[in-house]
This record gives C-alpha cells, structure tokens and sequence, in this order.
C-alpha cells in the first residue's frame, strides 16, 4: 500500500473514531438526559395527583376517578395509591412499549424510568402515599428519532471529511506524480524540468530534481561530445577533417564485403604533385593550411553527389569511394575534382604554373580483394601522372536494368514470391547464438541470385523498399515455428515514412502471436536522422508485441544515442569500419570503448560487425562488445 493511500486511511479512520466517539457519547447524554424528564414527569404527576386527592372527598370511587383521568391524559406505565401499611387502593398499570423504535435500541441503551412519589393527606392525618412511573415509549422514540437525525450528520460529516482528505492527496500525489515521471524520464534519456509545487516541503524536492535532470542531461551532452570527439580522432584526418587512411579502408573492407551494401561501386585516388617540395618551402604549418583548403575543395566539389566518403590518405594523396556509382559517375568526380583545385590556383613562388591534380578511378565488385583492387587502381594512377588527363580504368560496369526496367522486375518478384532469405549468425562472446539475422535475395528470372545490396537502393528509388521489407518481414516469421532462436530482420529507413508500412507491420506482428517476443527488427542508421518520427512509430509498434528493436551500421550519429535509448532500443551494432584493424588502432578503442561504456549506462546491447579475424574479435570484446558478426562469427558457428 502507497504511502498516500495508508495516510488517507489513517485520516479516515480517525475521523471514524471521533465521529463514532462524539455520536456514542452523544446518546449516552441524550439517554441520562431523557432519564431525567421521566423522574421529573413522574415527580410532577405523583405531586399533582396527591394534591388532587387531598382537597377532594376521599371516597373510593372519587380517588379511583382522579387516578383515571391522570393515568388517561398522561404517558405513565403505572399510577398507584397505597395506604399507609402499604396495602393498594388504586392500581392502574399499562405496557411499557415503544412503537416505531427498533428492539435493539432498549437494550443497547436501557433507558431507567424512576418512579415518582407524593403523600396524600386528609388535614394532618395521612392518607396514604402515591407512586407514578412514566412510560419510557415516548423517551425512547425522542432517542431513536434524535440518533438517525444526528447519525445522518454524522454520516453527512465522514463523507464530506472523506472527500475533502481525498482531494488534498491527490492535490498533493499530482506533483509526486510529476516527480516521479520525470525520474522515470531521466531514467528513459527525457529530461524535463518541473514547475515547482506549491506544497513547501515538496518544493525542494522538485527543485534537487530539476538539478538532477539538467545535470543528467549536461552529462549526456558532455559524453556525447567527448565520444563525438574521439570519433572525428579516430576517423578523422587532424588537417583536412576528411576521413584518415584507415577510416577509408575500413568502409571499403565492408563496401567489398557487406551483402547489404551495393554490389558495386567506384573508387579513385587524387594526388597533388610535389607535397614534399611544398612542405620544404612553406614550412609545416603553411603546408597545413594549404592542404586544409585542398581538402575544403576537394569537398565542396563532391556537394550535391551522395554517398561520396571523401579521404586523405597521406601527404597529399586523397581518396573517394562511392558505392553504387558507375564508371560515368566516377570520370565526373574526377573532372570535378580537378576543376576546384584548379581554381584554388596552389603555386609556389618559383613556379610559373599552378600545381597539377591527377586522379584515376575504377569500378569495382563485391568480393574482390583490396589488394588486387588498389594494384589495379596504382596503375590506373601512375598512366595518369604520366599524361596529361585522369585516367579511368577500363573494367566494365555491372548492367543496370534502369528505373522502370527495376520497377517491373521488383513488382513481378514480389507478385511472384521469387524472394528468399539468407541467414547470418550473430554470437556471444562465449559462442552462444544470440539471434540468427536475415537478408533478404532475389531470384531473377534467369535463376541467379542477387543480395538486397544489389536491388534494394532500385527498391528504394521507385518506391518498392517498403514491399520489399515486409516481404522480408513475413518470411521471417514464418521461420519461427521451426526453433526457439531469435531472428532479425532488416528494414529500409525509407520504409519507415511509407504510408501503410507500420500498420502491415502491425498485423504480421500480431499474426504471430507470442512468437513476436523473438524477432527483432534492424534499421540502418545511415539515412536515419531525417526518419526519427518514424522510428518513433516504429517502436512503438515493436513494444506492442515484445519485439526488439536495433541499429545496424552504428557510429556516425553518437548525439543520438540518448533519444534512441527513449525508444526502448535494445542492442546496436557497431559499423564495420570501427572494427577494420581494432587490434592496432588505439583511437578506434577508445571510441569503442566510450561507445560500450555509454550504452551499457542505458542498459542497451553492443555487438560488432564485420568481424573477420579472431584478433579482431578477442580486441572487442575485451572492449566490451557482447556480440560479433562478420566472417568470424559464421566460421564459428560452422557455417
């Protein structure tokens, strides 16, 4: 029982008691009270019927006349005359009831009717002595009628004392209430601030709460910043703030290997001739500046091309990786390239022209290995050096259907049910299976197989991203009844803003019954933050039916870790490009470290993706990563 609730009971039961003491000692007053009128109606009618006997003849039937018409007009049980040896004249006697009076009133509150006495005298002899006791009916109806008017107030007074007791605690429980949401806020990554009470000794407490909160929420803030801050370290180049070398190599380790991501793409190499003459010349911090507004151009050339990851690779070689781009695309990032550094006109003193920027860039495939993909592109770099143009390299591009070629394929698969499901482990530290995640393929008409990297950004650009996803959604659930194991299925961010999407999502959530409680849905969180409300809805719609929520490709967007906790985030997985070479990159482990510190403080899960070696794999979880994926994790759940 709350602490309100036994104060209120307390209140009510001592008002109980007073009310109930009060009403008791009032009838008792009420009956002694009554008491006393019977002694005095019965003094007065003994008196007044010996005074009428003394001046009338006494005759018997004269006393017997008197005694009548007193007994008659009056409320008397009994009127009796006796001589003076006690033997009795006149007798009259009636039954003492109370009509309309229950029968347990006499005997809870026996009411004594005393009997009154009078001499009456004939001159100075003695006749004899009268005795009148009053009937106690009429006391006890007076009693009873006085008990239900005064029980009735009494009754009237508990109820309205009741009410009243009522509506103070709930006065006071509104801002208990208030303050203890708003720990459950603070607790859930809200902070809010709470008008103060006006109950004086509920004041303070609002107000430490109000400083718990904004120090909570400054807390939050400063952690952010200082994980946002080892994360530009770790990923960043100190000079250009373009991502460093082993950023760069780290994305395009997960480019080649990610069946999520495009099953092709572009990448190039941007080099400034003669750094080392420059750095000589202009000395390190004019070398600095010089570079910072290369790479400023370098970045304001690529603004309006998406998904474009710009990097410095060393001394004055950049690097661009597009994944899903073409090799048309590529030879305009070139001719972009060049064309902003051209118009920064960079020249030494000494020189007549300004300094040179060439570049060359090929297509590359899924599963390739970096090695042979950077041998390739060197050489692709050193025919440029040596001319007077980029150069590409010459690898052909991977047939594109186009916009409405995808659109009709997309609609027959689905029509079709030409889609499948690819399984992926994710393990605990200890080996244990925590959930099996699923990747949607697509059989084409031909019979081969493509990933969801090669068709879902088609899906995504003609509106079929959501379809797709639920397609997903459904075979995945259809999956449950063959084990126990939890499964996880991925989700477009776009899908999250599709009209009709969460609602669908809904009813095959609820199809599945208990079953929900093991499947967990991951969204990416690139593309996310334009998309929060959806999330929001989508949450909502998960913790409906006990499903698990989860962030894929997590790194980029540490700020929001607290509002995503808001939304009953269970587990993120951390990008592959975090994970790239975790054993030698000490800046990699801090943000890593930082990353697991702050999620685990908001009771949220972080596994690792990508994973490839079992270095890789023992640097993160001393880490505190409680989950891999990647190679690693299939090898050693044999598959």
């Amino acid at each position: 029982m709350s602490l309100l609730r036994q104060l209120w009971v307390s209140v009510v039961v001592a008002m109980a008691v007073v009310l109930s003491g009060a009403f008791g000692i009032s009838l008792i007053t009420a009956r002694n009270y009554f008491e006393q009128q019977l002694l005095a109606q019965a003094n007065d009618g003994a008196v007044s019927l010996a005074l009428s006997m003394s001046q009338q003849s006494k005759d018997r039937a004269t006393l017997e006349l008197l005694v009548a018409a007193l007994f008659d007009g009056g409320h008397f049980r009994s009127i009796r005359l006796t001589d003076p040896a006690g033997q009795v004249i006149v007798e009259r006697n009636q039954p003492d009831t109370a009509e309309g009076v229950p029968a347990w009133l006499p005997d809870l509150l026996p009411m004594e009717a005393r009997p009154g006495q009078a001499l009456v005298s004939d001159g100075w002899h003695q006749l004899g002595q009268v005795t009148v006791t009053a009937a106690r009916g009429y006391a006890y109806r007076a009693l009873w009628k006085g008990c239900l008017q005064l029980g009735s107030l009494m009754l009237a007074i508990g109820l309205f004392w009741a009410v009243a007791v009522s509506a103070l605690l709930r006065w006071v429980r509104r801002p208990l209430q208030d303050m203890a949401e708003q720990a459950e806020a603070v607790g859930a990554g809200h902070f809010r601030i709470l008008a103060e009470p006006r109950v004086i000794e509920l004041r303070s407490m609002a107000r430490a709460l109000n400083h718990m909160s904004e120090r909570v929420q400054s807390l939050f803030a400063e952690q952010a910043g200082r994980i946002e801050s080892l994360r530009d370290e770790a990923t960043h180049d100190p000079v250009t703030g373009l991502f460093n070398r082993a950023s760069f190599f780290g994305e395009l380790r997960r480019a080649l290997s990610d069946v999520t991501a495009p099953p092709s793409g572009t990448i190039g190499l941007l080099r400034v001739d003669d750094l080392g003459r420059v750095n000589k010349t202009l000395g390190r911090a004019r070398t600095d500046e010089w570079l910072a507004a290369l790479a400023e151009a370098l970045r304001t050339s690529q603004d309006g091309l998406e998904e474009i990851l710009l990097a410095r690779i060393g001394g004055a070689d950049f690097a661009f990786l597009h994944p899903g781009g073409d090799s048309d695309a590529a030879q305009q990032t070139l001719e972009r390239a060049r064309a902003a550094v051209k118009a920064l006109d960079l020249r030494l003193e000494s020189d007549e022209e300004p300094m040179r920027l060439v570049g060359a860039a090929t297509v590359y495939r899924q599963a390739e290995a970096i090695t042979d993909l950077m041998a390739r592109l060197d050489l692709c770099l050193m025919q440029a050096e040596s001319g007077d143009s980029p150069a590409h390299a010459t690898v052909g591009d991977l047939p594109v259907p186009g916009q409405e070629g995808w659109r009709g394929a997309l609609e027959h698969a689905l029509a079709e049910r030409r889609f499948a499901l690819a399984e992926y482990p994710l393990l605990a530290n200890d080996g244990r299976l925590i959930h099996r995640e699923f990747m949607l393929r697509l059989t084409t008409a031909e019979g081969s197989v493509m990933s969801a990297g090669h068709f879902m950004p088609a899906a995504v650009r003609v509106g079929l991203a959501a379809a797709c996803d639920l397609e997903a959604l459904r075979l995945a659930l259809l999956r449950l009844p063959e084990g126990a194991d939890p499964v996880a299925v991925n989700v477009a961010p776009r899908s999250l803003t599709e009209p009709g999407f969460l609602d669908r999502l809904d009813v095959l959530l609820a199809g599945a019954g208990s079953a929900a409680s093991r499947v967990a849905v991951e969204v990416s969180e690139r593309g996310l933050d334009a998309r929060l409300a959806g999330l929001e809805a989508l949450a909502d719609v998960l913790a409906r039916h006990g499903a698990a929520l989860g962030i894929e490709h997590f790194g980029r967007q540490l700020a929001a870790l607290p509002r995503l906790y808001a939304l009953r985030l269970s587990y993120l997985k951390l990008d592959g490009s975090f994970v790239a070479g975790l054993p030698d990159n000490e800046a990699n482990q801090r943000l890593v470290k930082a990353i697991v510190d702050v999620a685990h403080g908001l009771h949220v899960a972080v596994y690792a993706e990508q994973v490839y070696s079992a270095e890789e794999w023992a640097a993160a979880a001393a880490l505190g990563v409680v989950g891999m994926t990647g190679p690693e994790a299939s090898r050693r759940a044999g598959r």
